[in-house]
C-alpha cells in the first residue's frame, strides 16, 4: 500500500494545533515508507512532521513511544523529541488520522564504508538495550496491553505470504531454487518456534534497527529515530538487525524512503558482523541461547522483510520484487554456517 501524501490541507490542519509560528520555506519530503513525512522550517526551528501509519496510530501505541521518547532522554539516549500541541499533548488526531511534531536534530546519514560508524551502531544498539532494561510505562510498571504486540517475522507469516504468490514464482524461479526457499521456511518454522522464541531473553526492541532510522555526527551516532515498532520482544531481534541492515555488504546506500533500497539484496560479511557485535558486547553480554539463535533470526527478518514489502510495491512488480537477489544471501549463510 503505497504511502499517501500529507496535503496542504492537512498541514494547514495541523499546524493550527501547535504554536510554531509561520513556515518560512515550503514543505520539505523526508521520506519513510509507512509513515507521511514533511521536514518544516519554521521562524521558531527546524521540524519533522508525520503522520503515523493506521496500523500504528492507535493513542496506546503513541503514548507508549512517547513515554519511552522521554525514558531514553535520562539515559542520554538520542531519540526524537516530541512538541507538546496547544493542548499540552505530544500528538494531534484529526478525523482517524494521528500526527506527530518532532525537533529536528543534527546529524547525517550513515556511511556504508565506515568501519567506526558501523562500530558506533553496535555501541549505540547496546546503550539503547541498557536503557531499555529500565522502561516501566506509566502508570502500571509494564507496557500498556494495546501494544503487546505478537512475535516479529513469524514464519507462518512468511509462508502464507510465498504461498499467495506460489504460482507466480514457479514462472520466476527455477524448481530448486523454489524447493530452496521452501527449505529455508521450513528451517524457520522447525528451529524457531514460539517455544523457542519466546523463552529468548526480551526488552522493549527498537524494533527497526536499520541505516536510515540512525544519525551520524563524524563516526558517532547522533540519534537513534523511528520507535513504531518498539515493543517487547527478543533482544536478539534487534541484533539481526544489526548484523543483516549495518553489517551486510550492499552495492548501494539504504534509502528509507524507498523499499526496494530497504531491502536489497546483501552478502554477510564475517568481519563487518564481528565490528558491529564486537561493538556490542563492549558493553552487553548476549546468552548462548541468542547466539544459537542469530542466524535463524537473520533469515527469519530478511524473508520477511521481502514479504512485507510487497505490500509497498506496484502489484504489477510484487514477485519480481520479492523475488530479486533473495536467495544469495540465504546461500552464503549456509556456507558461512558451516564453515564454523
Amino acid at each position: 500500500m503505497l504511502v499517501r501524501a500529507i496535503t496542504s490541507e492537512e498541514l494547514h490542519a495541523v499546524l493550527a494545533r501547535y504554536a510554531i509560528g509561520a513556515l518560512i520555506a515550503p514543505p520539505a519530503p523526508a521520506g519513510g515508507t509507512a509513515n507521511a513525512n514533511l521536514k518544516l522550517s519554521a521562524a521558531s526551528g527546524e521540524y519533522f512532521l508525520r503522520r503515523r501509519n493506521p496500523r500504528y496510530s492507535a493513542e496506546d501505541f503513541v503514548a507508549f513511544d512517547h513515554a519511552l521518547m522521554t525514558h531514553m532522554a535520562r539515559y542520554n539516549v538520542r531519540t526524537p523529541r516530541a512538541v507538546a500541541s496547544r493542548s499540552g499533548k505530544t500528538w494531534v488526531r484529526i478525523g482517524e488520522a494521528v500526527y506527530e511534531l518532532f525537533h529536528c536534530q543534527p546529524g547525517g546519514p550513515h556511511d556504508r564504508h565506515s568501519m567506526a560508524q558501523l562500530a558506533s551502531a553496535g555501541r549505540a544498539l547496546a546503550g539503547y538495550h541498557r536503557a531499555a532494561r529500565d522502561f516501566s510505562p506509566p502508570p502500571g510498571g509494564a507496557p500498556p496491553a494495546g501494544k503487546d504486540w505478537p512475535r516479529y517475522d513469524d514464519p507462518r507469516l512468511i509462508h502464507a505470504g510465498i504461498r499467495d504468490i506460489e504460482a507466480e514464482l514457479r514462472q520466476r524461479l527455477t524448481a530448486d531454487d523454489l524447493d530452496y526457499l521452501m527449505s529455508q521456511v521450513a528451517l524457520l518454522e522447525r528451529e524457531l518456534p514460539d517455544e523457542r522464541y519466546h523463552v529468548l531473553p526480551k526488552l522493549v526492541v527498537h524494533g527497526d534497527y536499520h541505516p536510515g532510522n540512525l544519525k551520524f555526527l563524524a563516526d558517532e551516532v547522533a540519534g537513534i529515530f523511528d520507535l513504531d515498532w518498539a515493543t517487547v520482544q527478543p533482544r536478539a531481534r534487534d541484533l539481526a538487525d544489526g548484523i543483516f541492515l549495518f553489517a551486510g555488504e550492499r552495492d548501494g546506500d539504504i534509502d528509507a524512503s524507498n523499499i526496494s533500497s530497504l531491502t536489497q539484496t546483501w552478502r554477510p560479511s564475517v568481519e563487518r558482523g564481528g565490528v558491529f557485535m564486537g561493538a556490542y558486547l563492549a558493553s552487553e553480554t548476549v546468552t548462548e541461547e541468542e547466539v544459537a539463535a542469530l542466524p535463524v533470526l537473520i533469515r527469519a527478518r530478511w524473508l520477511y522483510c521481502r514479504v512485507a514489502g510487497m505490500a509497498k510495491v506496484d502489484p504489477a512488480q510484487r514477485v519480481e520484487y520479492f523475488a530479486a537477489g533473495l536467495l544469495e544471501p540465504l546461500r552464503m549463510l549456509d556456507r558461512m554456517e558451516r564453515l564454523f
